[in-house]
């Protein structure tokens, strides 16, 4: 175990031992109460300072040199992926036929926003991509498709507030193409992330339907049809571009006929799906949330990029 002993002055001294085993107590404890690793940082601080009869000060220089040993030591007990804030959504982009993640993070006030550190690409991989601009145009569409569903179901900026019922089919559409990114960057069998695309772009475009007003009833009339789901969303969103879509719809698998298909598409067919996924879903976001990212960014050609 690390050393985390340091004299604090007007504290009684307490052994790496003896305050790791009250850390890991208070830990267990704000599992127990439903906090995340991230929110049990601060928790386990109060809770072990009350326990040694000391008071707590929640941040910043004010925190005693205890408070400090024990938020070291639980941070200690965790990766950083495990403590990380994380984002409102992410995705992917397939570069040649590597899988690089998108990822939008949480915004407050005025923010900057550079796709190129918005993604876990080397940079000797975003010099190769900056180099080619027919692949830089593509990833900043990806990067924009994907950050405008994010805008619109996180609320940044300019973005219109979807109804109630639409945020939620959002959020849910949301979980389906984060699973999709997941299984192309981390799992053993990146073909998991067919279903997952398909069903986060059909809960996109029920998104789309339940913010115009469709009921329920009538949206599952569509089941898992996205050219008809799609036709139904145009009707009442005359800037949604229905050709474009139905062409990536067209290049996509059927739902169930590929959900029990022992035959499935290659590698890069796959990244081509759940980015073809992704794009419908933000064009459903865009005419929802009002507002593209796209008309804040400036254009991969007139961008100066790392050589």
């Amino acid at each position: 175990m690390p050393s985390f002993e340091g004299k604090t002055s007007g504290e009684r001294e307490i052994a790496d031992s003896e305050l790791f085993d009250l850390v890991v107590a208070a830990d267990e404890e704000a599992l127990s109460e439903g906090l995340s690793p991230k929110q049990r940082g601060l928790a386990t601080v109060r809770k072990v300072l009350k326990k040694l009869g000391h008071a707590f000060v929640m941040t910043g220089s004010g925190m005693s040199p205890l408070g400090e040993r024990v938020l070291a030591m639980h941070r200690s007990l965790y990766r950083g992926s495990d403590l990380a804030i994380g984002g409102i959504h992410g995705g992917i982009y397939m570069f040649r036929d590597v899988f690089a993640r998108i990822y939008i993070p949480f915004g407050y006030g005025q923010m900057s926003v550079n796709p190129f550190q918005l993604t876990d690409l080397s940079e000797t991989q975003l010099r190769w991509l900056a180099s080619l601009p027919g692949d830089l145009a593509a990833f900043h569409d990806q990067f924009i498709d994907i950050f405008d569903f994010a805008g619109t179901m996180g609320r940044l900026g300019d973005y219109k507030m979807p109804p109630k019922e639409a945020q939620e089919l959002f959020q849910l559409a949301s979980f389906q193409l984060q699973a999709a990114a997941a299984a192309l960057s981390v799992a053993f069998d990146f073909r998991g992330a067919i279903q997952s695309s398909l069903i986060g772009a059909e809960l996109a475009l029920k998104a789309g339907l339940a913010a115009q007003g469709v009921i329920e009833k009538e949206r599952r009339k569509h089941w898992h049809d996205l050219a008809s789901a799609a036709k139904a969303f145009s009707t009442a969103s005359q800037a949604f571009d229905l050709d474009r879509v139905l062409r990536t719809v067209q290049r996509l698998p059927q739902y169930v006929e590929n959900r029990y298909s022992p035959e499935q598409p290659d590698r890069m067919a796959v990244g081509h799906i759940v980015m073809g996924a992704q794009y419908i879903a933000g064009e459903v976001a865009r005419q929802i949330g009002e507002f593209s990212i796209r008309s804040a960014l400036t254009p991969p050609a007139q961008r100066v990029y790392p050589t």
